[in-house]
């Protein structure tokens, strides 16, 4: 029988509500059932993954990047995180792109796909580039499709172009090409194919794992949309957590069916429905389905019952997310929103069915999904409410959200948080070593950027941190304090791992991603400095980046913010890159990055070069770098450092290090 909405969500939030105010963060179902959100938590605890997991592949895309190594090109040249093509300085009609061969790309239906930029989509319709799939084995076209132009709806940003094509045969090499006619700047992120019945097949079992994973954490999914990141098990392994591959993943719908009330259907005419969907089935007990697999999925042997079918009741996303407000934010905790956009069916969904928290993608550059949004927001507490996921737009999300003390943790590609956050929450800090004797010499502090996306901590991160020779080189890396509720195992780890030149430093902004000039109100930020200083002290976080945009400085409020609130700090790095070294409160020093993301290799020596620029010898200079992880490798790093290996006057260190002496040489106290 189908699931009355109305009623249902009357039953439900009379339930909830009579077990606990949404206003104090209360989750009763999952409080009974091994999920805890303690006040003063600003992310809630799973209980102890049993002691061996079913590993689930959830693959579904095979993703290459254009600047990397597995594919080929016949024009254009590496631009940061892309492979560039353009007019006048790139030969024209040769391939962008091309490659990887894959010989693993599953037979049957695919969805290619082509991550690509544009620098102006209004002038004439001309033919930008023609993309296809190819079977280099016996050199047939697959598919094929001319992209134009005015097909881009936005400049400036990736836009994703699909083609879809029928793989005939197992085991041939597979290229994707991106072909260039020189006729408008083209920048290609990645290529590669997505499974589409294996994306529908993802959902499903995403949220499976959240609402058996509530309970206890049992399920963990390998997931990589990026292929050979963090690899199948070596975070499990490295974590010593006991684990079996599922050779079927429906045997785990009849290994779990006591724990399954039911499925919740989503509307492929209105994607949205997605995020409904998993709001819904959090609240009874139900996993979600798409339409194709309701028939598989309430058939024997499974004979799920229907608990709620959105097909045909809603035409626009805004009528979606205002029903969710209307009959279901009400009994659901405040502490947490989840922004995830409907087309991710794996992912951070089972964080969000599992700890019950709403789900929307409402873009607040849109004056209506505006609107809508700050309905959300308005209810949650100032200065200690989370969005968790995404934006579809970073700046703008997170100034929407910073304006209402609320602060950004991306996540929305995070696989397995909720067997993370039932990893032990005991973290071995490392002490920061003794800093060397102050000198006249210049000190460079090199960092490494988005530790404070989840996402990448769990996936990018584990690659670069798995580099043979860590520990050649100074560096600092930038994790997320909120790793202590989210993933205080793989903290621990991280310490337990760490070599004398890792230092661990929080990433933007405290325990969250927000712009703190935008706050209105001093005291709630002076409480959120103050939270972020538990959790940084708890971390072992010396130093903490703040950013205010992407390239804001830091206003005089929230300097003296931090220097009164977060004592145990060391120091604090701005985004406005080249600015000076400020004092606040006479007691916390703060500089601008001496560079913000580079890109290469060459990028790091020549913004070492332009900051060292007539130094005299007669007093310290203090000089950081900044790096973007997803360019840059570990390997370049140390090759950056080496080159500088003959000027005896360039002392690379730590940057808890780099404060130390910065604070020395302003006769503040060297330990705080």
């Amino acid at each position: 029988m189908k699931w009355n909405k109305k009623l249902g969500a009357a039953l439900l939030a009379t339930v909830i509500l009579a077990a606990s105010s949404p206003f104090t963060g209360g989750l009763p179902k999952a409080e009974a059932s091994g999920l805890a959100w303690p006040t003063g938590q600003i992310l809630p605890s799973f209980s102890t993954p049993a002691s061996t997991l079913d590993v689930m592949n959830l693959v579904t895309d095979y993703k290459y990047e254009a600047e990397g190594t597995q594919v080929g090109h016949g024009t254009g040249h590496l631009d940061g995180n892309g492979w560039l093509a353009q007019t006048s300085i790139d030969a024209p009609n040769k391939h962008m792109v091309y490659g990887p061969y894959a010989t693993d790309i599953p037979v049957g239906a695919n969805q290619a796909f082509f991550d690509m930029i544009i620098d102006n989509n209004t002038a004439n319709n001309d033919l930008i580039v023609t993309v296809d799939v190819r079977d280099n084995t016996n050199g047939q076209i697959l598919a094929t499709r001319d992209i134009t132009r005015q097909q881009w709806t936005k400049v400036g940003s990736y836009e994703r172009f699909t083609l879809n094509f029928n793989n005939p045969t197992a085991g041939h090499a597979i290229e994707f090409r991106v072909y260039w006619y020189g006729r408008a700047y083209t920048k290609v992120d990645a290529v590669g194919t997505s499974l589409q019945g294996k994306s529908d097949e993802a959902v499903v079992f995403t949220t499976l794992k959240g609402l058996v994973n509530k309970t206890q954490p049992r399920i963990y999914t390998y997931d990589d949309n990026v292929k050979n990141e963090d690899g199948k098990d070596k975070w499990l392994n490295d974590l010593g957590i006991g684990h079996t591959d599922v050779a079927d993943n429906w045997s785990l719908i009849t290994k779990y069916a006591s724990e399954i009330n039911g499925i919740v259907v989503y509307d492929n005419a209105v994607p949205d429905t997605v995020n409904l969907a998993t709001t819904i089935a959090s609240q009874s007990g139900g996993i979600v389905a798409p339409p194709s697999l309701v028939s598989k999925l309430t058939s024997a042997p499974y004979n799920l019952p229907i608990l709620d079918d959105l097909r045909g009741d809603f035409s626009t996303k805004l009528q979606v997310y205002q029903y969710l407000h209307d009959h279901y934010w009400s009994s659901l905790s405040h502490r947490l929103l989840i922004g995830l956009n409907p087309g991710i069916k794996g992912a951070l969904r089972d964080y969000a069915l599992a700890t019950g928290a709403a789900v929307v993608w409402l873009d607040p550059s849109v004056p209506a999904e505006k609107t809508l949004l700050q309905s959300f927001f308005s209810d949650m507490p100032y200065g200690s409410g989370v969005y968790m996921g995404w934006w579809p737009d970073e700046a703008i999300g997170v100034q929407a959200a910073s304006e209402y003390g609320i602060s950004t943790i991306a996540s929305d590609w995070s696989s397995n948080l909720t067997v993370f956050g039932g990893t032990s929450r005991t973290v071995n800090v490392k002490p920061v070593p003794t800093k060397p004797t102050l000198q006249n010499k210049i000190y460079v502090s090199l960092i490494l950027s988005d530790g404070d996306n989840l996402q990448y901590m769990e996936h990018r991160f584990k690659k670069i941190w798995d580099s043979p020779n860590r520990g050649a080189v100074p560096l600092g890396w930038t994790v997320s304090p909120a790793m202590l509720d989210a993933m205080p195992g793989v903290l621990n780890y991280l310490y337990n791992s760490a070599t004398p030149n890792d230092a661990l430093i929080a990433g933007p902004s405290g325990i969250g991603y927000t712009y703190p000039n935008s706050w209105g109100n001093q005291t709630y930020l002076n409480s959120f400095v103050a939270l972020s200083n538990d959790y940084m002290s708890r971390a072992g976080l010396r130093v903490a980046t703040i950013w205010n945009t992407i390239t804001g400085g830091i206003n005089a409020n929230v300097g003296n913010s931090f220097a009164q609130y977060a004592p145990s700090l060391l120091g604090l790095t701005g985004q406005n890159a080249g600015g000076p070294i400020t004092i606040y409160g006479n007691s916390l020093p703060t500089q601008g990055l001496s560079a913000t993301y580079c890109y290469s290799q060459a990028t790091i020596i020549s913004e070492i070069n332009n900051a060292i620029a007539g130094w005299n010898g007669t007093a310290p200079r203090f000089v950081s770098i900044q790096s973007n992880p997803w360019d840059v490798s570990y390997q370049m790093i140390v090759n950056a450092v080496n080159n500088f290996s003959s000027n005896s006057n360039i002392v690379f260190v730590r940057p808890d290090t780099y404060f130390q002496l910065m604070r020395e040489q302003n006769n503040l106290p060297i330990n705080p």
